[in-house]
């Protein structure tokens, strides 16, 4: 099998343990690399499932999930310091709540960007 070329960067100290590791087993670094990797997944499955599926109810719980899910804390954090539920930031993004809204409608409803330039940080204040 033709391996592509993709260098990854680690410690000098992981990438001699590469090499002694590949060498003593009779392997090319990539192989060996490969096969740690394979190993790794196949060991982490289920916690990888899991994280997967917390990501999915927090994408679809509506923003204040996916906001207490991004910053790694609970759901009535986000709500007590924010003030509102999921549905007053937003709503629902399950397929049901979705109904017949279209992104064209989603974009209709979004703010223009600023189109005023920025002041550079050594020009000085005029005077107003």
């Amino acid at each position: 099998m033709l391996r592509a070329q993709s260098p990854i960067k680690v410690h000098e100290a992981t990438k001699e343990k590469v090499r002694y590791a590949a060498l003593m087993a009779g392997l090319k670094q990539a192989e060996l690399v490969e096969r740690a990797v394979d190993e790794y997944v196949e060991r982490h499955r289920e916690d990888f499932a899991r994280r997967m599926e917390q990501a999915q109810r927090a994408l679809l719980g509506g923003k204040s999930a996916t906001l207490a899910y991004s910053l790694g804390v609970e759901e009535a954090d986000v709500q007590r310091v924010g003030g509102g539920s999921s549905d007053q930031l937003g709503g629902s993004r399950s397929p049901s709540a979705r109904g017949s809204h279209s992104s064209a409608s989603a974009a209709a409803k979004t703010k223009p960007k600023s189109t005023s330039r920025r002041r550079s940080s050594t020009e000085s204040p005029s005077a107003a």
